[in-house]
């Protein structure tokens, strides 16, 4: 059953029968909100009507709750871009796939997503930060092997593989600094206008002009 309570800062708290999701919820929305370091383990209790006595039940640490976030938000944005590519046929449509599935996914997780971009290099507990870069890699994989494809089969040409798969990764990225949820269009559709830009460029015509010497 789902009971409203007052939150910290007056934001009401949503208890389900999951306390300890309860929790990382919170501990999201107040790392995004203030930054990691300005947030206790008293502001975390609160927030969803514990005290920090009973926190403990559930968490040792203040890194312990952001590591959790961290593995949680990379393995489900891992998972979430493998499904939306698979079953796509032609390095195009997975390009364009896979960006609207990261836009997506930024979209529905924003407080997470936020603190897997900032916090993901600095975890103290080793496992977690093993765990949390394995699954990253899994999730840049994914493009990568997008953009071999394409260049194999022919359908993309490209200087700097390794440039192209970090724009694709950046673009999106960005998404998280000045995305408004009230704005004219949707993540996704904002993915997908960046996909086309990479896919068919803005030049009427032409080849890309040379490097410099």
């Amino acid at each position: 059953m789902t009971q409203q309570g007052s939150g910290k800062r007056g934001r009401p708290a949503v208890y389900r029968n999951n306390r300890r999701d309860d929790i990382i919820e919170a501990a999201a929305r107040l790392f995004a909100e203030e930054g990691y370091n300005a947030v206790s383990l008293v502001d975390i209790a609160h927030s969803v009507g514990l005290s920090k006595t009973a926190l403990y039940h559930y968490f040792d640490r203040k890194e312990e709750i952001l590591g959790t976030i961290v593995v949680a938000t990379v393995q489900k944005l891992s998972e979430h871009v493998d499904r939306a590519v698979s079953g796509r046929t032609g390095a195009k449509q997975r390009l364009i796939a896979f960006m609207e599935a990261q836009a997506e996914f930024f979209e529905q997780h924003q407080a997470p997503f936020q603190i897997l971009l900032t916090r993901v290099a600095n975890l103290q507990e080793r496992h977690m930060r093993d765990v949390a870069i394995e699954w990253r890699v899994n999730y840049e994989n994914t493009i990568r092997n997008i953009v071999r494809d394409g260049l194999a089969s022919g359908e993309f040409q490209a200087r700097d593989p390794s440039a192209v798969v970090r724009a694709i990764i950046s673009s999106v990225y960005w998404l998280a600094r000045w995305y408004r949820p009230n704005g004219k269009q949707t993540a996704r559709e904002i993915a997908r206008e960046y996909a086309e830009i990479y896919l068919y460029g803005i030049a009427r015509s032409g080849t890309p002009p040379a490097p410099p010497p």
